[in-house]
């Protein structure tokens, strides 16, 4: 097992049933056993369906969640300063705990998606707008991104540039947020209650709205990690490619995970 630096190691293979390997611990960590996706959680009182990306069974993998203490949506959302060295240590404490790839709860945590980048030796997708030129890429040139995010006001240019999203990828995305949607409004508020059926038919709602007012639409992203739960819905009600943060780490998974393929030739 190769020595990274002092007192870090990763080892990037999958075992075999019965194979015996040389394990060791990492220096300062509180230990890993598997969980190769970290996710950075912002607290928050609300329930999680299956789909989110803070409810494990969204996944056939483990996740290691970490909640961010003392964060909240309002200072992820408006990018606070004060936020950025105590994710930075948290990213750390992921990479030394066995982590592979770091991701998060919100995306709004784009804000700080460079500097967590630059601080460890793993890849780190802190937002689904990270996907944004990948999306573009495979669309025609007339074709937008259609974007329904759960803070419109906060979706700003700057976390789209912190994401690596160019200002001509930027120019080629439409955004509709969900912050005014009665039901949806309730995430914010920390109630700990919400009716899915009602926020499943706003964001249905939403998503046609972007459509009918851009006929160009030729994908759609889910910025809000609220969201994935109704994704198929949106397609249904769409007829387009939906993209979301809980299918993105289920990508990364997989680049993270590589296992010899087996069967019939």
């Amino acid at each position: 097992m190769k020595e990274v630096k002092d007192g870090f190691y990763r080892h990037y293979a999958y075992i075999e049933p019965g194979e015996d390997l040389h394990y060791r611990m990492n220096k300062d960590s509180r230990g890993g056993a598997g969980e190769l996706v970290g996710v950075i959680i912002v607290p928050a009182w609300l329930p999680c369906p299956p789909g989110h990306v803070s409810n494990a069974y969204s996944f056939d993998f483990p996740i290691k969640y970490v909640e961010l203490e003392g964060a909240n949506q309002q200072l992820v959302h408006g990018a606070a300063a004060s936020l950025e060295d105590q994710i930075i240590a948290t990213a750390k404490q992921l990479e030394l705990d066995g982590c592979r790839v770091i991701c998060a709860d919100c995306g709004y945590f784009g804000h700080f998606q460079r500097q967590v980048a630059d601080s460890v030796d793993i890849p780190v997708y802190l937002s689904g707008v990270v996907q944004v030129p990948w999306i573009r890429v495979g669309l025609r040139s007339d074709q937008k991104i259609g974007i329904i995010c759960g803070d419109a006001p906060h979706l700003t240019y700057s976390l789209f540039q912190s994401c690596g999203v160019s200002k001509e990828d930027y120019d080629r995305c439409v955004i509709i947020g969900a912050q005014d949607e009665p039901e949806f409004s309730k995430f914010d508020k920390n109630v700990g209650n919400f009716d899915s059926a009602k926020v499943r038919a706003e964001m249905v709602g939403l998503a046609k709205k972007l459509q009918d007012e851009n006929p160009d639409l030729g994908a759609i992203l889910l910025e809000c990690t609220d969201m994935p739960p109704y994704a198929a819905s949106i397609q249904a009600a769409t007829n387009l490619p939906v993209f979301d943060t809980t299918t993105m780490m289920k990508f990364l998974y997989n680049t993270v995970a590589q296992r010899n393929y087996g069967g019939n030739v």
